[in-house]
């Protein structure tokens, strides 16, 4: 059965570019594995992030992710069975919030910084769905690798 797991969480405060490596080159070769797809935005000291896969793996890496010091104050904002994945063609891609792409993030926020921790179910999803387009439109993720 597939599962898609979609969280946000706060990025500790000494968190630096060879972290962001260290999780990406590690999440991508343990998804891999696992047949776990996804997407990890970086926006305004928040993690955003979608998992999608068996359920006990995803059930797995969500608890790694959870005792994880680089996270805080996670917060699960959807999870649910699927008939088919978002992210089939990334073990784990990346995107980081930039000017670029930065009134994409903010069409979903109320206020003038971009806090996934209280979004709504559906609203987490669209803006993955979304960031993922786009991300695809111009050639794919930033991979830091």
């Amino acid at each position: 059965m597939l599962v898609r797991l979609i969280y946000a969480s706060k990025v500790a405060p000494n968190f630096g570019p060879m972290d962001m490596r260290d999780i990406l080159q590690k999440s991508r070769h343990n998804n891999i594995e696992s047949g776990i797809t996804g997407l990890l935005v970086m926006s305004d000291g928040y993690f955003f992030q979608a998992l999608e896969g068996d359920r006990m793996a995803v059930h797995t890496t969500y608890a790694k992710i959870m005792r994880d010091a680089r996270h805080s104050r996670s917060v699960v904002l959807s999870a649910s069975e699927i008939e088919k994945r978002h992210f089939t063609d990334w073990s784990m891609g990346y995107v980081l919030s930039t000017e670029k792409n930065r009134p994409l993030f903010m069409s979903y926020s109320a206020d003038k910084y971009f806090e996934p921790l209280s979004m709504r179910a559906q609203a987490a999803e669209s803006l993955l769905v979304e960031i993922g387009q786009h991300a695809r439109q111009i050639g794919g993720t930033e991979s830091l690798t």
